[in-house]
């Protein structure tokens, strides 16, 4: 059947999946057709120009692939179904009152303006309406030049609060028309988002002077580098083009971890980008950058970004150093009211706290067991004796609640604590756990938001795994030599006979252990199939988790692991549900991991739980059973949405950035040779467990992993530096 109209109106009525490949909607027609029906439209976010939400008005374009299909509803009788696949769509300004009223009751933005106001304003202005909100409120009405539009408008809602709520919804849909150039330019929603709220009215123009601008928002540089030359008349030996891609290389290098490029670092990628042309290679690396593309000093290239975030960090952590003040009678008391009774503290640990009190920015380090739980709260509790703030934050929500038990003070994600308001407490400390996983961008977030006397205090190991995002902050400050730091050297957590100690410090050193099987490390040589060799070795524990280098065995081995452990799990229905779940199959009984952090639901990516209730609903996947402890010291119950669903993940195994943060009794290592192994993986792997560890691979890759050298020490970046020149 094909569709003789060149367009339809439909309103949404319902949102049921909304991701980047895959979109469903529900809708109805605005000017209904003949008899009963319902509208599905399937599409991805790529072809809206908007977000899409419940009571807007969208046009469907020149529609012809679709169908319909009658369904019997069960109040009798039949609805005819009418599928969209992939069509053209944009949002559009209802021009009719049943449109504008649904719209702007329904439409949260508009806050105070319910149908019985929405109709009076119709009513009252007819579309004129939409003039009017086009200017200022506060500018002459057109209708009446005695009274101003805003004074006009309160005259028919006769409330203050529903006339600004009035405007300000309406300022969400005013790029509408800007919107449907931005669509035809093939920019995706997301992009137009961040386009809009940077350039507002100006966006067409913004682009005009330089379509690359959209790379640097995000987009992908193949799609902008087409669309520059396709839309904008770019010519490919433009030195804006040439500007942008270095900025695309210098992007892929920091995406790798690093912030700092020297040219042979990013030149092979610029052959590439530029065809193999010498001519064009040369004039690029003769180029100067800008602030808006990227930083060139000398033969040091940086993203923009990254070299402002590196930058305000140095500056920030130079001028906290400067304020060290001498030793003086109130922190003696401090300290030693502080100190257990009759507790003789290692000589690393005593310099640890005095050196803390005395500096406005310092660093803990250890491996693990080495007592920097326990040296942590002592210097907290000598700060909080001081009359300090605390602020006790980590990146990982286990790890944010592993320093809540240890230290009893209140702790946060990072992601957390930077949703707050500026804190502008002088006596105040910032303690950073697990601070091998901070990156440049999210230290440059936590020192903006405090004020520049906030001391700043970090804890970790920097041997451990880099963080994912570009940046080693942990490593930086230590390699400066500038920052007070102590490193407890001497273990003290596990019990006197483990292994498992001095067998992560050989890995740290590069040095393959004398025995490779202990009494709390067992080495096991693969059959060559890894993955029933992991099902194995699992049925030998109570408990423990597997860790992998990569997601495709991550994904295998989970599946083995459900169908022996829970073969008999009552299995989540998905039929007929507003969801396309295609990573696993999922039961009653499965352990599953969050990879998602979701401020509405308190939940973090990495989150672990157990799912307690496969019976979905329309409101909810499934229920699971997290991990976190609530305030009465029970585990907490949470009902996954749909939305959330999406972000669930069978957890038999883990990769190790999942775990890192995170320890268990027991956990069984599996070795891959692959890009990802190497002796900071191998380190931050066998340092998870708190009990035992089961390592399962090939010798020869373990000694190859041993060997080679980590991301800790072949990253790049400029930090270090900065700091010694800091102003």
């Amino acid at each position: 059947m094909e569709m003789k109209s060149s367009a339809y109106l439909v309103r949404i009525t319902r949102i049921y999946q909304y991701r980047p490949d895959n979109v469903r909607l529900g809708a109805v027609f605005v000017n209904p057709v003949a008899g009963a029906h319902r509208i599905e439209i399937l599409t991805t976010q790529n072809k809206l120009n908007i977000d899409p939400k419940i009571g807007q008005q969208w046009k469907i374009l020149k529609e012809q692939n679709f169908s319909i299909r009658q369904q019997q509803v069960s109040t009798g009788g039949y609805v005819d179904v009418w599928r969209f696949m992939e069509p053209k769509l944009k949002c559009v300004m209802p021009d009719n009152g049943v449109g504008f009223v649904t719209f702007l009751s329904t439409e949260k933005a508009f806050e105070g303006i319910g149908k019985v106001s929405a109709q009076m304003l119709w009513t009252e202005f007819r579309s004129k309406i939409f003039e009017i909100l086009e200017c200022d409120r506060y500018a002459p009405y057109q209708g009446d030049k005695s009274i101003n539009n805003f004074q006009a408008v309160r005259e028919v809602l006769l409330n203050d609060k529903a006339v600004h709520g009035l405007w300000n919804g309406y300022k969400e849909y005013s790029n509408l028309k800007h919107s449907t150039q931005l669509v035809e330019w093939e920019i995706e929603a997301p992009i137009q988002r961040q386009l809009f709220r940077i350039a507002d009215q100006d966006a067409i123009e913004f682009l005009n002077q330089n379509p690359y601008r959209l790379f640097s928002l995000g987009m992908r540089f193949s799609k902008v580098d087409a669309i520059a030359q396709k839309y904008f008349g770019i010519n490919r030996n433009s030195e804006i083009r040439l500007v942008a891609i270095i900025e695309h290389a210098l992007r892929l290098w920091s995406d790798e971890g690093n912030t700092l490029a020297e040219w042979q670092d990013i030149e092979p990628r610029i052959w590439e980008l530029l065809d193999q042309d010498k001519n064009l290679v040369k004039r690029a690396s003769e180029l100067d950058g800008d602030i808006i593309g990227f930083v060139r000093k000398g033969n040091k290239y940086f993203v923009s970004g990254n070299y402002i975030f590196e930058k305000t960090i140095a500056k920030r952590f130079r001028k906290l150093n400067d304020l060290q003040q001498n030793w003086q009678s109130n922190l003696e008391e401090a300290f030693e009211s502080s100190k257990p009774h009759n507790f003789q503290l290692e000589e690393a640990q005593e310099k640890a706290v005095r050196t803390a009190l005395l500096s406005s920015i310092f660093v803990l380090t250890g491996g693990a067991g080495t007592g920097k739980t326990f040296t942590t709260k002592l210097i907290v509790d000598s700060y909080k004796k001081m009359g300090f703030t605390i602020y006790p934050v980590a990146l990982s929500g286990k790890a944010a609640r592993r320093l809540q038990q240890s230290i009893g003070i209140e702790s946060k994600t990072i992601a957390k604590l930077l949703r707050e308001t500026n804190l502008d407490e002088n006596n105040a400390v910032l303690l950073v756990d697990e601070a091998s996983m901070l990156d440049a961008y999210t230290m440059w977030r936590l020192v903006t938001l405090f004020s520049d006397n906030t001391r700043i205090f970090l804890v970790g190991d920097p041997y451990q795994l880099p963080p994912i995002n570009a940046g080693f902050i942990l490593k930086d400050v230590i390699k400066s030599g500038l920052i007070n730091h102590v490193e407890l050297e001497v273990v003290k957590r596990q019990r006197k006979e483990s292994s498992v100690p001095g067998y992560s410090n050989a890995i740290r050193h590069g040095v393959v252990p004398e025995l490779l099987n202990t009494a709390d490390i067992t080495f096991q040589e693969s059959t060559g199939d890894i993955i029933q060799d992991a099902v194995a070795a699992y049925s030998e524990y109570d408990s423990a988790m597997i860790v992998a280098a990569t997601n495709d065995t991550v994904r295998n081995v989970n599946i083995m692991l459900q169908g022996m452990v829970n073969s008999d799990g009552t299995e989540l229905d998905l039929t007929d549900m507003p969801v396309n779940k295609g990573s696993y199959d999922f039961k009653e009984g499965d352990p599953v991991v969050i990879t998602l952090t979701c401020y509405k639901n308190d939940v973090q990516n990495g989150t672990l739980g157990v799912i307690k209730s496969a019976l979905a609903t329309d409101d909810y996947a499934c229920i699971v059973e997290l991990e976190d402890i609530d305030e009465k010291g029970n585990k907490r119950l949470l009902e996954v949405s749909w939305q959330l669903f999406e972000y669930i993940d069978l957890a038999y195994c883990l990769t190790l950035h999942k775990l890192q943060g995170s320890q268990a009794q027991n956990v069984i290592v599996l070795l891959e040779r692959s890009l990802l192994l190497d002796r900071s993986w191998l380190y931050t792997a066998v340092t998870r467990a708190e009990n035992r560890v089961h390592i399962i691979g090939k010798e020869s890759d373990f000694r190859y992993g041993v060997k080679k050298q980590g991301a800790v020490d072949t990253r790049k970046t400029a930090l270090a530096e900065m700091l010694k020149i800091a102003n």
